[in-house]
């Protein structure tokens, strides 16, 4: 069987039967004004689309003095007439880049290149398809360019619609895992475009955490990880730095904020539900820390959706990143570490210490009494309870 990518240019000699079209900020008057101007706070209706149809690839770009503007601009979709958005992300995030940094990444579906940010997503309607972009920042869009191509094939109303929805959990729950996506309905879950930031500068303990992902009610998540950056395909804390490969990418690596924008594209292996999905990470083995975490989910589902799940109100509080990149050398002063990870950050170091001490009396063959009743498993498979039991019983040089 080829893979998908042969099988889209296998294809290519095959007659066409549909008429591609293209939505766009084309000046109407004949000129060069070929873009929209989005004031702050203003809310501008991209373009709308009647009928049936199915957009095919979408390219955009934008100019501003906001240096937050990928992220301060909110795109929505609306399919087929609902009131809830089936796409709901800020700009930068919805194609892959976070933080709202401008770093070029070229995936199968999707990336950012030279200034130009662009998808493939099929993305099929059937009783018509609104696009919006909204600025909630005080500092305008001065160019909003667009090009949406779209044909006129009706895949029908059982087909299931493309979804993207971005939120954000700033600082992360203790003890409880950050969640990706929760979906109720029919439908496949695509992958996620995730931003992760320690409040402790090169701390990387947070990539301890594993994926973990519930389908249709079981008891138990079908799917399990063995850390972040493996569930990203890469491995050892990403410590050969950014890479962009077909399904899955490191696309932005920031080690003096201790920051980094990662994707995963379940297109080979799509994770299917009939009743409901729950995807989640944990922020570190067993969610020991607090950390700023934000993603955009992308799945398909027949409709209806839960319009509980994500959602970007107008508060800028909400998007806006940790600290500015002028400000990077002043991050620990700027924002403080949540109360909860002073004490927990002592022990995880603590245990640290106390683990490469075991590790090089075992390499010399002379571990001393008071670590003799320890062995390395004992630090991988502890909770943090245990690792505070662990640091409090083998204090080092008391």
């Amino acid at each position: 069987m080829l893979p998908d990518s042969m099988n889209l240019f296998m294809d290519l000699p095959r007659r066409k039967k549909w008429k591609l079209r293209q939505l766009s900020s084309n000046d109407p008057g004949g000129g060069n004004l070929d873009y929209l101007k989005v004031a702050p706070h203003e809310l501008v209706r991209i373009g709308e689309l009647k009928g049936a149809g199915c957009v095919q690839r979408m390219w955009f770009t934008i100019l501003s003095d906001d240096p937050d503007a990928y992220r301060n601009l909110i795109l929505r979709f609306y399919w087929d007439g609902e009131d809830n958005p089936s796409v709901e992300a800020p700009f930068g995030d919805l194609f892959g880049m976070g933080f709202a940094e401008h770093v070029q990444h070229i995936s199968a579906i999707q990336g950012v290149t030279s200034g130009g940010f662009w998808n493939y997503w099929p993305m099929p309607f059937t009783k018509g398809a609104i696009f919006e972009a909204e600025n909630i920042a005080d500092t305008p869009i001065t160019d909003l360019y667009f090009n949406i191509e779209y044909s006129d094939v009706d895949y029908g109303i059982e087909i299931p619609r493309f979804h993207a929805k971005w939120k954000r959990e700033n600082p992360t729950t203790i003890d409880k895992n950050y969640t990706i996506l929760e979906a109720r309905g029919a439908g496949h879950y695509c992958g996620v475009a995730m931003n992760m930031q320690s409040y402790d500068k090169g701390s990387r303990l947070f990539l301890e955490g594993d994926e973990m992902i519930w389908v249709d009610g079981e008891e138990e998540a079908s799917i399990k990880g063995t850390g972040t950056e493996d569930y990203f395909q890469g491995g050892w804390y990403w410590i050969n730095g950014p890479f962009s490969a077909p399904y899955h990418g490191l696309s932005f690596q920031d080690l003096l904020q201790c920051r980094f924008t990662a994707y995963r594209l379940h297109l080979p292996d799509p994770v299917p539900f009939e009743k409901e999905i729950k995807v989640t990470i944990e922020h570190g083995s067993s969610n020991m820390l607090q950390e700023d975490y934000s993603s955009t989910a992308y799945w398909y589902q027949v409709e209806p959706h839960d319009p509980s799940f994500g959602g970007i109100g107008r508060d800028i509080s909400y998007i806006k990143p940790l600290g500015t990149r002028w400000e990077a050398h002043l991050i620990s002063e700027l924002v403080q570490d949540p109360p909860a990870n002073v004490e927990r950050r002592r022990v995880l170091h603590e245990a640290a210490k106390l683990r490469v001490a075991l590790r090089e009396a075992q390499k010399k063959g002379m571990v001393p009494l008071e670590l003799a009743d320890l062995d390395q498993d004992d630090f991988l498979r502890a909770d943090y309870n245990k690792l505070k039991e662990i640091v409090e019983k083998h204090k080092i040089g008391k």
